[in-house]
């Protein structure tokens, strides 16, 4: 009964979600004959400004494309003066297919976050220590701690902590 009430609401929130993560809210900057100005917040890095620039220069119908990853838009110019309103359409569509494929490229903003508040943190520790502490050696010391009092309640448990610590004092990957 709890999973059917759980699946129910998540078939009605989950494309609610779905919509906001794709919505790209894509803006026309400026449009004149030959020549449309378009604008996303979501274009502003340098990546998905260069697929853009790359994938409409093989358009038959754009003469011209620049992208902006300062401002977040796209300049096309045209061969013809005038769109349909079918063209402009697909432009549009396929700049935002564009954007969307780039995504894969590019880190996570949470992840951005996380690894800035880590480097922020062993920064203050080395800091406030005088270079006696970081966060890897605090680190360290609780894997080895926990691993030591754990080892005789849960062996596999304490021997994959001591592994942890062991591998974060020599430096070497946890792969």
């Amino acid at each position: 009964m709890m999973n059917t009430i759980i699946g129910f609401g998540a078939t009605m929130i989950a494309p609610a979600i779905l919509k906001r993560m794709t919505d790209q809210k894509v803006t026309v900057l400026h449009a004149s004959p030959g020549r449309l100005r378009l604008q996303c917040d979501k274009w502003k890095n340098t990546p998905t400004s260069t697929n853009l620039e790359m994938a409409f220069q093989n358009s038959a119908i754009v003469q011209r494309s620049t992208a902006s990853p300062i401002t977040g838009s796209l300049l096309l110019e045209f061969t013809a003066p005038t769109l349909t309103q079918h063209q402009f359409d697909s432009i549009v569509q396929y700049a935002v297919e564009v954007s969307a494929a780039t995504y894969q490229e590019l880190p996570s903003s949470l992840d951005t976050v996380l690894k800035n508040s880590v480097s922020t943190v062993d920064h203050t520790l080395k800091r406030q220590s005088a270079g006696s502490l970081d966060l890897d050696s605090i680190l360290s010391v609780g894997l080895l701690l926990g691993g030591i009092s754990r080892l005789p309640v849960n062996p596999a448990f304490g021997a994959s902590m001591l592994y942890w610590a062991y591998s974060l004092i020599t430096n070497k990957s946890l792969k």
